[in-house]
């Protein structure tokens, strides 16, 4: 009975955290804050979480090392900052993280948990794949912006890393004939998001994920050529037709055109939204260069209009060069605590939510990418599941957007 219910509550947290579903329902609803829900699930995982953490190994884990280290550099540079609202809600946001990755990984280190928590988010990647599908024809259904698909994110960025993340967590429970069809299929999820840093993270993940033994290349070669042909046989006779649907829904626009194109030739004429990058950019510099080695304090970063864009330059505006490693150490610290056969993946995941973090400063902000960590970290050889034949079906893990 008792790892029934750890596993439902496991579920229970993929399908509600993992899934953005708090935030959406806030901001189109009323219903709660974000917060709230994390308080409510805490207080009916509490006795489970009490248990897991006492009878297991997880306060001695480099993770949590690494959050008290973060929570202590957070505290010491507040007290260097300009204490503002803003720099006072940044110390509360990475408290709640913190608190987030506790409960989190008590939840899923348990063997039976972690298997549920798994499985199920192979169907919410693949339900988030059909949202994002189905908004390239209803586009706005639930994104912000006109023509890129975004889900119960709102934020196109912010879906594509998600699918991104629950790709590489939850692949390693799909079948091994079908892990090519459920990547790919991730990979067109991304790409109706238009979130270039999401694409080039799925790109970095695929590859990774076949280079480590979890998809087969020749599976994805053949499954990519036989969607490819379906494709050319299905839309090229009505091309003419379908850009003028994706026309009149709004989701062809010159946005999209220009994210598309610079997909194509990244050497070309950049658009809008790289010139704002760039721009955000160089004015992160300039604040780092003005205090290069303790930074401006917690919170400083977020002070300007829009924050950089990029994790580690957060960081560095905070914390000065004590901020380059905030975001490795921590990838670090999950990979430490994965041993035998998972390593190799939870690499990948390091690799992968490096590459988002050149894209995103909300990165540690987001409660799907806490979920993802934790659901990493617990997933060692201790907890392997019984049956799956190593190098073809382990099971491993992982990992915003503005």
């Amino acid at each position: 009975m008792k790892t029934s219910l750890h596993s439902l509550l496991a579920g229970f947290a993929i399908g509600v955290f993992y899934t953005n579903l708090p935030d959406y329902l806030h901001v189109h609803f009323g219903v709660l804050n974000p917060y709230q829900w994390v308080v409510v699930f805490g207080v009916l995982c509490l006795p489970i979480a009490f248990k897991q953490i006492t009878d297991s190994q997880i306060l001695k884990s480099p993770i949590v090392i690494w959050c008290f280290g973060y929570a202590l550099v957070t505290i010491i540079w507040f007290i260097g900052s300009s204490q503002s609202e803003v720099s006072w809600q940044v110390v509360r946001w990475r408290i709640l993280n913190i608190i987030e990755i506790f409960l989190f990984l008590a939840l899923f280190s348990d063997r039976e948990a972690n298997k549920a928590a798994r499985l199920t988010l192979v169907g919410a990647v693949l339900v988030g794949c059909v949202i994002q599908f189905y908004e390239l024809y209803y586009p706005m259904t639930f994104s912000e912006v006109l023509g890129r698909s975004a889900g119960l994110y709102m934020n196109p960025n912010t879906a594509g890393a998600a699918l991104v993340a629950g790709m590489l967590c939850a692949v390693t429970v799909v079948p091994v004939r079908y892990r090519s069809v459920f990547i790919l299929l991730t990979g067109a999820g991304v790409l109706a998001s238009s979130s270039r840093g999401s694409i080039l993270a799925w790109f970095t993940a695929a590859v990774g994920l076949t280079i480590v033994g979890q998809a087969r290349f020749k599976d994805m070669a053949f499954t990519a050529g036989a969607i490819l042909f379906i494709a050319v046989v299905m839309v090229v006779p009505r091309w003419n037709d379908f850009v003028a649907d994706l026309e009149q829904s709004g989701s062809l626009n010159r946005n999209v055109e220009e994210r598309l194109a610079s997909l194509v030739d990244p050497s070309g004429p950049a658009d809008e939204s790289s010139w704002s990058r760039k721009y955000l950019v160089a004015k992160a510099w300039e604040k780092i260069e003005e205090r290069p080695f303790l930074g401006w304090g917690t919170g400083a970063s977020f002070e300007t209009d829009i924050a950089a864009h990029n994790q580690s330059l957060v960081f560095m505006q905070d914390h000065g060069i004590l901020g380059i490693f905030i975001l490795p150490f921590l990838l670090i610290a999950v990979v430490l605590n994965v041993k035998g056969e998972f390593r190799p993946v939870v690499l990948v995941f390091g690799c992968t939510v490096m590459v988002m973090s050149l894209f995103s400063h909300h990165l540690l902000n987001q409660v799907h990418t806490i979920v993802m960590l934790a659901l990493a970290t617990t997933t060692t050889s201790d907890s392997a599941f019984a049956g799956i034949t190593p190098g073809l079906g382990f099971a491993p893990q992982i990992g915003s957007a503005s």
